[in-house]
Formats: C-alpha cells, sequence, structure tokens
C-alpha cells in the first residue's frame, strides 16, 4: 500500500472511531462542551499510544527482536500514560466522576493500563501484519524477478546452442554446393523468425510449435539420406492447447544431434499424444555404442532447469538409454506455468 493510501487510512479509521465515540456519548450522556473536551483528550493520548508503538517502539525494539526491551518499554509508556492522564481527570474533568478520592490510586492506574494495552495490541498488531503482507509482496516480487532472470538465460542457452547446430547443417550443404543450401538459407530464417519473436511469450500456441518442429525436421532432412526414416506422429487435438516454448525443440534437436550415428540406424521417431489434461512428447533414436550416455549435456540439462521453473510438480522427464536406443519421454499438464512473461 502507498503511503499516501496508508496516511488516508489511518485519519479515516479514526475520525470513525472518534465519531462513534461522540455518537455514544450523545446518546447515553449530555454532550456538553466539557464532556467534548474529556473526550478529545482521551482520543490525543490514545494517539501518542498507538504512533509511538507504531513509529518508535515496534521498529526500534520488536522488529530488531529486541523483545525484552519492547516489553519494558510498552510497560514505561503505559506508566507514564497514567500518571499523565490521572491528574488531568482527576483537577480537569473530575465532574464526571465525583467518587475519585485522589490523583494517583491503584485501581485507576490499572485500568489507564489495561486500556493503554489493548491500543498497543492493536497497534503491534497492525503493524506486523502489514509488514508481513509487505514482506511477502517484496519477497514474491523478488522470486518472480528471479525466475525471470533464470528463464531468460536458460533461453539465452538454448537459442545459440540451437542455432549451432543448424549453421553447421547448412554449411555442410553450402560446401556440397548443394541447390537445396537457398531453401535451407529459408528455412532456418522462419525457424529464427519464430524463436526471435515469438517464443518469448510464457504460452505459445501447440499448434505454432508443432510448426516449428516440422520447420526444423524438413531443414534436417536436406542433409540425411532419403532412406533416413524420420516419423513424426501426432495423436489428438493440438487446436487450441498451449505450452511453454522450445521445451519439445530441445528434445528433437537432441534426436538429431546424436540419433544418426549407426549404419543400422533406426532413424528418429517423434510423438506427440495430446489429451484434454496432459500432452506427452517422446523421442526414439540410435546413440552410439563407443561411449556410455550420461543424460547431462547441455540441452537436456537445460530442459530440466526450464521444466523445474515453469512445471513445478506438473511434470516427468524420463530418459532411457537401452541396447543402443535412447529413449526420451516428457510428460506435461496443461495448466498455466508459475512464470512471468519474458
Amino acid at each position: 500500500m502507498k503511503k499516501r493510501y496508508q496516511i488516508v487510512l489511518h485519519i479515516f479509521v479514526w475520525l470513525a472511531f472518534g465519531a462513534w465515540v461522540f455518537y455514544y456519548i450523545n446518546d447515553s450522556k449530555a454532550l456538553t462542551p466539557h464532556r467534548i473536551a474529556d473526550v478529545l483528550v482521551g482520543l490525543v493520548f490514545w494517539l501518542l499510544i498507538f504512533y509511538i508503538n507504531w513509529f518508535y517502539l515496534i521498529p526500534r525494539y520488536l522488529a530488531r527482536n529486541r523483545l525484552m526491551l519492547y516489553v519494558l518499554n510498552v510497560l514505561a509508556l503505559l506508566l507514564l500514560y497514567g500518571l499523565a492522564k490521572s491528574p488531568m481527570d482527576y483537577y480537569v474533568f473530575r465532574d464526571f466522576n465525583p467518587n475519585m478520592k485522589a490523583v494517583y490510586t491503584y485501581e485507576r492506574l490499572l485500568q489507564y493500563g489495561l486500556g493503554g494495552l489493548m491500543l498497543v495490541f492493536i497497534s503491534s498488531g497492525l503493524k506486523v501484519t502489514g509488514n508481513y503482507i509487505r514482506n511477502e509482496r517484496r519477497n514474491k516480487e523478488l522470486e518472480n524477478q528471479k525466475l525471470v532472470a533464470e528463464l531468460a538465460f536458460l533461453k539465452s542457452q538454448v537459442n545459440p546452442h540451437f542455432l549451432f547446430n543448424t549453421l553447421n547443417n547448412i554449411y555442410s550443404l553450402a560446401y556440397k554446393q548443394h541447390p537445396d543450401t537457398p531453401d535451407a538459407i529459408m528455412k532456418l530464417s522462419l525457424l529464427m523468425r519464430y524463436m526471435l519473436y515469438e517464443s518469448n511469450d510464457t504460452l505459445v500456441s501447440l499448434q505454432k510449435e508443432v510448426d516449428h518442429i516440422n520447420n526444423f525436421i524438413d531443414l534436417q532432412k536436406l542433409r540425411l539420406r532419403e532412406q533416413t526414416s524420420i516419423k513424426f506422429n501426432i495423436e489428438g487435438t493440438i487446436e487450441g492447447k498451449q505450452i511453454a516454448p522450445m521445451l519439445m525443440m530441445t528434445l528433437v534437436e537432441n534426436a538429431f544431434k546424436h540419433g544418426l550415428v549407426s549404419k543400422n540406424e533406426i532413424g528418429i521417431l517423434i510423438n506427440l499424444k495430446v489429451t484434454d489434461n496432459e500432452l506427452q512428447f517422446s523421442t526414439v533414436n540410435n546413440i552410439s555404442t563407443h561411449k556410455k550416455r550420461d543424460f547431462g549435456g547441455i540441452g537436456l540439462e537445460n530442459l530440466r532447469q526450464r521444466l523445474k521453473l515453469l512445471y513445478p510438480n506438473r511434470y516427468t522427464l524420463t530418459f532411457e538409454d537401452k541396447d543402443g536406443v535412447f529413449y526420451a519421454t516428457m510428460k506435461l499438464y496443461f495448466q498455466t506455468p508459475n512464470a512471468p512473461k519474458l
């Protein structure tokens, strides 16, 4: 809450409280100028107790966990309130309480103290609650800022990594003076347009993401043998669905990067299954039998981190290396990711 709004709210509450006090007195007793002065003096004392605690005691002692000093200062404040209010009531406003026999009595000081303690409790409760809400809001803002920074960093890793591999493919075509090189450059242009201008939203259309994958596959086919098997199967309805961008693409890129390494290759199999509540995306490809795969490359580790940030507790990601074939499966649930717009 902005400071001026807080000030206006405090003024409004005190005015409402004062109006209620005067209404109560007017309803039960004669509202004379003398009695009005008595009520106003009482309100001034209550304001002093409330705001001395609000602006001084709580920040200086309670907020710094100096509880004992806070309690002692509150007791001192209440004692000063009683010592100041009691003689004023006795000498100035005694007409309203003719039974007052002495300036100071234990009962009257206790009465003042309990009344002031109530104000201290109200002041402390409001202040602590307000501070808690502000801290929670600040922590949430810091968490969102951190999330934005982490996602921006991870996406900055995705794009150059992907671009590096794709440029290598186009370089191979150009080196061989392949006639499809211009078409490959156009495909790359479409891919980069999507990555630069459309994939910066928190969510994108699943249809656009599928189109992006198809463009990538078409680009990759230009450098592969005609008999190389590449299949992209889609099951279910993708219209109207949304997904965080470049998640599926990471698995596709990984399949092409590591999958075409064997003379007996099975090619690359990509499956997308969509239901009302979830999406399952998987890739199957050959891997080299000469070295053990640790599933910890830049792309896959990047994917893990993005899923943790965008779909906390709403995803599964599994990898399996079996008989020279690598299986990657990602399952997402269609809920809005907890991530701000980048």
